[in-house]
């Protein structure tokens, strides 16, 4: 399936259009007017590889084109070091330097890159009586929810890298354990969204920076940050063991009401702490 997207090409346009203008301020940049603290290139070589090491850089390769000139000037000066004197004859000294004249766009190539912004190729092994074009470009544009459940197991809060284990029966123990834990993170998140989408409601409170403003889509991760400050305490006595859970907020309530939770599950780990 080849499928052309109008505002995806827009997109690639605009970003061909900076990386011409800065590739184009760079180039000049190279050659700068002679002066103090200004360094000369003095070989074409030296000037080509920095070229095109710009060119590569910003990925515009073959779409401009550099014409430089070779610039001699020419100064008679004493042989030597020191103040002139008639012992020391003169010498004439040379020095070479090149200079970009012009930065110009080839029309032509830009105009056959341009035209290839926009498409993008789609296969699957679905039948289109199962799954029609624009559902196909729907299910591909919500891959990044199954990247983000891979994201979530190698990186925050799961870590799976590195793993600390020695054999392959405690490495595939571990990657189930951890697989399950994607699920009920994942569970977590789509239960929450689901109840607030169905309630029209954010979850105001749960960001510190903005406490009058929520999230209707809340993350997992943002979830169980606002379980935080939940402490048990336990305190040994001579008279007895005495245990207290941190009461619950308003906000740590609601998200386990949108969970079908009850607020009892965590009063009774004093009561079960024993």
């Amino acid at each position: 399936m080849v499928v052309y997207s109008a505002a995806h090409a827009a997109r690639q346009q605009r970003g061909l259009d900076e990386r011409l203008a800065a590739a184009t301020a760079a180039l000049l940049a190279l050659t700068p007017p002679p002066g103090r603290g200004k360094r000369q290139i003095s070989e074409e070589a030296a000037l080509g590889t920095a070229v095109e090491a710009i060119l590569t850089t910003h990925r515009v390769g073959g779409l401009l084109v550099v014409r430089a000139e070779r610039q001699v000037t020419q100064q008679w000066k004493r042989a030597g070091r020191g103040r002139p004197s008639p012992a020391r004859p003169p010498q004439l000294v040379e020095t070479v330097r090149y200079q970009l004249t012009s930065v110009e766009r080839v029309e032509e190539a830009i105009a056959a890159e341009a035209a290839c912004y926009g498409w993008r190729a789609f296969a699957t092994d679905m039948p289109a009586a199962a799954l029609s074009l624009p559902a196909a470009v729907g299910t591909y544009r919500e891959e990044w929810q199954i990247e983000r459940g891979f994201h979530r197991l190698k990186g925050a809060p799961l870590s799976i890298s590195p793993l600390y284990v020695q054999r392959d029966d405690q490495v595939t123990g571990l990657t189930h354990l951890l697989s399950l834990a994607v699920r009920v993170l994942t569970l977590i998140e789509c239960v929450v969204r689901r109840k607030l989408a169905e309630q029209e409601e954010e979850l105001v409170g749960l960001h510190a920076e903005n406490p009058k403003k929520g999230p209707a889509r809340p993350t997992t991760e943002r979830l169980l940050h606002a379980f935080r400050q939940v402490t048990l305490t336990i305190v040994e006595l001579p008279t007895g063991v005495l245990h207290h859970v941190t009461p619950l907020t308003p906000l740590q309530c609601r998200i386990l009401e949108l969970l079908d939770l009850s607020p009892d599950i965590y009063h009774s780990l004093a009561e079960n702490s024993a």
